[in-house]
């Protein structure tokens, strides 16, 4: 998936090659906030987990999560790179902590998770 989000042009940092396996959410959700990165994540239950949330929020990271379950890394690049100018465009334009989910169809749905 990485190779693919790279040939579009993205720059992509990934888990155990940037940032080391292991290190805790906090500590790299900071990073990627302090970055401006645009956080992909595979974790469906995130949005059920209050301290990965005020995570997000802590680290102030706009992060849209896969929903996509089962889903081979194949078809989850292609649903990724069909939404990617609108990933963008939402990461640009919407103000900072935010969470979408973004389904194997391609929908993308707007997580509350400020208080």
């Amino acid at each position: 998936m990485s190779e693919a989000l790279s040939a579009a042009g993205a720059k992509v940092k990934r888990p155990g090659v940037d940032i080391p396996f292991g290190t805790q959410d906090q500590e790299w959700l900071a990073i990627a906030g302090a970055e401006g990165w645009i956080v992909l994540m595979r974790d469906q239950r995130v949005k059920h987990r209050a301290l990965e949330i005020q995570s997000l929020r802590d680290a102030r990271v706009g992060a849209f999560v896969l929903t996509a379950g089962q889903a081979t890394a194949q078809s989850t690049a292609v649903v990724i790179l069909s939404k990617l100018m609108k990933i963008v465009n939402i990461s640009r334009s919407e103000r900072k902590p935010f969470l979408y989910t973004l389904g194997i169809s391609g929908a993308l749905s707007k997580v509350k998770i400020r208080p």
